[in-house]
C-alpha cells in the first residue's frame, strides 16, 4: 500500500493531464499555497537529461529498423535479438513516454492489449513456430520515427518529467510486478530492470540535488527507497523477485516522489483510482 502523504493516489490520470498542457499546469501550480515554479537549476538539468535520453530514443528506432530488416530477410533468431534488444532504450525512456507522448505510447509498447507495435510483434515472433510480422515491423518503424520527431521538439522541465518519474515507480510495483510484461520473450525482467535504471537516472540527475538543498531528510527518503527498489530487482530471473514487497516498496517509492513534488513546489500526482 503507498504510505506518505501521497496515501491513495495513483499518478498517471492527474500527471497525464497536467503535462498534456502547459497552461493546466501553471494553473495547478499557482493554486497551490506558497508554491513555487520550478527552479532555473531543475529545468536546466531536465533539458540536459533530455539530450542523455535522446540517445536511448536513436538506439530505438536504429533498432526497430534493424528487426525490420532482419525479418524481411526470414533471419527469425537475429530478429529475435534485435527485438529484445531494441526495447532497452523504450523502457529506460518511460519515464516520460506515457505522460508526454502518451498516443505514441498506445501505438508503440500497448501493454497489457498489445495489438501493436511491440509486444504485437513480440506474440508472433517469439510463438512455436515463429512468425514473421514484417508489416508489424514497418509500422512500428514508422511510428517510432515520429515519436523521435515530437520527442525532439518537446519542453523537458521538471514539471513536465516530475509526474511521469512517480507515474513510473508506481507501475513497476503495481502491475508489473505481478507477471512481468513480455512473457512471450521472457524478457520481462530485463524491462523492469531497464524502468528502474531510467527511473534512477531521471531522478537523480533532474531532481535529487534540488530536493537535498531544500529537504535533505526526504531526499534520503527518497534515495533509500529508490536503492531498495533497484535492490529487488537486481536479481538472476523473474521468478526471484519477492513480488508482494518489490509492490509494497516500490509503491512507497512513489509516495516519497510525490511528496517530493510536493515540497519542489509541484502538484501532487494524482494516485486516485478512474
Amino acid at each position: 500500500m503507498l504510505t506518505n502523504e501521497a496515501m491513495n493516489r495513483r499518478p498517471r490520470q492527474g500527471w497525464t493531464m497536467a503535462v498534456r498542457s502547459g497552461s493546466l499546469a501553471a494553473i495547478m501550480l499557482a493554486l497551490l499555497p506558497g508554491a513555487a515554479f520550478a527552479s532555473a537549476d531543475i529545468d536546466a538539468a531536465a533539458a540536459a537529461y533530455k539530450q542523455a535520453a535522446a540517445a536511448d530514443i536513436d538506439q530505438v528506432v536504429a533498432g526497430a529498423e534493424r528487426l525490420a530488416a532482419l525479418l524481411e530477410k526470414g533471419d527469425v533468431a537475429a530478429a529475435r535479438r534485435a527485438w529484445v534488444a531494441a526495447r532497452v532504450g523504450w523502457e529506460r525512456s518511460e519515464t516520460f513516454t506515457a505522460t508526454l507522448f502518451p498516443d505514441f505510447d498506445k501505438t508503440v509498447d500497448p501493454w497489457p492489449d498489445g495489438k501493436t507495435g511491440f509486444h504485437a510483434i513480440e506474440a508472433r515472433l517469439f510463438a512455436e513456430p515463429a512468425g514473421r510480422p514484417v508489416d508489424a515491423a514497418k509500422a512500428l518503424v514508422e511510428q517510432l520515427r515520429l515519436f523521435r520527431a515530437a520527442f525532439a521538439k518537446a519542453d523537458f522541465t521538471g514539471a513536465t518529467l516530475i509526474g511521469g518519474v512517480a507515474a513510473l515507480a508506481y507501475e513497476v510495483g503495481e502491475s508489473k510486478s505481478q507477471g512481468g510484461e513480455s512473457r512471450p520473450s521472457g524478457t520481462s525482467l530485463g524491462d523492469m530492470q531497464h524502468n528502474v535504471e531510467g527511473l534512477g537516472r531521471a531522478w537523480r540527475s533532474v531532481f535529487a540535488p534540488a530536493l537535498a538543498a531544500k529537504d535533505a531528510r526526504l531526499a534520503q527518503r527518497v534515495e533509500q527507497d529508490l536503492a531498495r527498489v533497484e535492490q529487488q530487482v537486481s536479481v538472476a530471473m523473474l521468478a526471484a523477485v519477492d513480488q508482494p514487497l518489490l509492490e509494497k516498496t516500490a509503491e512507497r517509492l512513489a509516495g516519497s516522489i510525490a511528496d517530493a513534488a510536493v515540497s519542489l513546489g509541484y502538484p501532487a500526482p494524482d494516485f486516485a483510482a478512474e
